[in-house]
């Protein structure tokens, strides 16, 4: 694995930690239709603890099938972020509002996720929009959805329906360093 590669997974962990420092333990609602390696022991009534878990490494690559439907590389760091760990989203503080990660729960989640990826990317391209994977939802009031620009690696923000993109990093890590600085 690339040394830019092995960063990035740090740099998400170091998220993780400091997340779970800063907001609690993670909890869930207990859900037995939506098993995943990240649960652990009872929080509550009706809720679970969690925790991020790295993956397995698999012989593909994990959005293989989402370059190959777009005609398009995936970058590598986009690979490493999405291949790392099983988690929950984690809502988190940042420059730009609450966000949330969007990662896959479980290795049976990885059909829906990039089924959504797919259809994420298709509708920028009916907006003439190069094809740029999300990777964060913004919470609250101001929706958006926070992707990485497959040309660059860069992240930006961008809004349903509009053609207006806001850069918030030049790459996924520097984006991570950021909410680890938010938090």
């Amino acid at each position: 694995m690339p040394a830019s590669e092995i960063g990035l997974l740090e740099t998400l962990s170091s998220l993780f930690t400091r997340a779970e420092t800063a907001l609690g333990p993670f909890t869930v609602e207990d859900d037995p239709a939506w098993p995943s390696p990240c649960l652990q022991g009872v929080a509550g009534p009706g809720r679970r603890y969690w925790q991020p878990v790295r993956q397995q490494p698999r012989p593909e690559a994990p959005l293989a099938g989402l370059g190959a439907a777009l005609d398009c590389p995936i970058p590598a760091s986009l690979e490493a972020f999405y291949g790392s760990f099983f988690s929950d989203p984690i809502t988190l503080p940042s420059p730009w509002g609450s966000l949330s990660l969007t990662l896959p729960w479980s290795a049976e989640e990885w059909p829906r996720l990039l089924e959504n990826q797919l259809g994420h990317c298709l509708q920028q391209r009916r907006f003439k929009l190069e094809p740029a994977p999300f990777i964060a939802v913004r919470e609250g009031d101001e929706d958006g959805i926070i992707s990485l620009r497959l040309r660059d690696g860069a992240v930006v923000l961008e809004w349903p329906g509009q053609r207006t993109r806001e850069t918030l990093a030049p790459s996924l890590e520097a984006f991570l360093r950021q909410l680890i600085d938010a938090l």
